[in-house]
């Protein structure tokens, strides 16, 4: 997915990154004190998302309110370690744009994908 003016795929800048709730379920499994004080994320990142890094990702995805934290609200679909998704979320797109992480969310609707951008 190419994105106008994005720094994306640029040499050092990983390429845009598309990542379903199964995804973001596997990353989130990384989102436990033990696995990244012993840095295993690392090599999970490394092999499946080459130059994306955990802060790439999941605090930005937080901040953006697409993932909840600990969230009590019944749309909402559980990850692990406390983190969920609203249930009407397929995936998201990530991609570098001045240094920072822009998304773009995939939502459900009957049978076409809607994309809101964050």
């Amino acid at each position: 997915m190419k994105r106008p003016n994005s720094d994306s795929g640029a040499v050092g800048i990983p390429r845009p990154l598309f990542l379903d709730v199964e995804a973001l379920r596997n990353i989130a499994g990384y989102a436990h004190w033990i696995p990244m004080i012993r840095g295993l994320y690392k090599e999970f990142f490394s092999l499946n998302y080459p130059g994306w890094e955990w802060n790439h990702i999941i605090p930005v995805l937080i901040k953006k309110g697409i993932l909840k934290v600990h969230s009590k609200e019944i749309d909402q679909r559980y990850l692990a370690y406390g983190l969920s998704i609203s249930i009407d979320i397929e995936g998201v797109t990530l991609w570098i744009k001045h240094g920072e992480t822009e998304v773009a969310i995939t939502r459900k609707t009957n049978q076409e994908g809607i994309e809101d951008r964050c």
